[in-house]
């Protein structure tokens, strides 16, 4: 994407930048390309936080060659014993976002640990592009677990929710 004459980080290299990261000890990291700078800096914990910034005059070598990550998962996929019972629903997102566990900041949450679900229910927002998308539950079951928490980014195919179908 170009912006005022310059060639912009998209969203790719960006994932992809984290997740080289996630995998390592560094704590911080800032590129330089063409006059904008991408600082990426670990926060609490093991998440990643991506800052993009225009500094006056920052200069680092290039940054080395990343190999290609392999494609996301696609939507609900059953784990759990052998015999199938205790197994698991996963939830993911089916677009690049914001996950929100609510309609808004003063609204209860759409579901909580232990909630029975229908398959159609909503059970988040992701807000992708200013556009708030009601994402519904894929099975029936109970909720055992929400993996993301409020007003965290999303990735495609990325694990919300797991549902132990009833």
């Amino acid at each position: 994407m170009k912006r005022d004459g310059h060639m912009a980080f998209n969203l790719r290299e960006i994932r992809q930048f984290i997740r080289f990261l996630a995998d390592t000890d560094i704590a911080e990291v800032e590129i330089t390309e063409e006059g904008r700078t991408l600082r990426i800096k670990r926060a609490t914990g093991e998440t990643v936080v991506p800052v993009l910034e225009r500094p006056a005059q920052l200069a680092l070598p290039p940054a080395p060659a990343i190999p290609p990550l392999p494609p996301p998962q696609t939507l609900a996929a059953p784990a759990g014993d052998k015999d199938g019972k205790g197994s698991t629903v996963a939830i993911t997102a089916p677009m690049v976002g914001t996950f929100y566990k609510a309609a808004s900041p003063e609204s209860a949450p759409f579901v909580r640990m232990g909630d029975v679900v229908k398959k159609g229910q909503v059970v988040c927002i992701i807000e992708a592009m200013k556009l708030m998308n009601e994402i519904e539950s894929e099975v029936s079951g109970r909720v055992v677990s929400i993996i993301k928490e409020n007003a965290t980014p999303v990735e495609y195919g990325e694990e919300m929710f797991l549902i132990e179908p009833i």
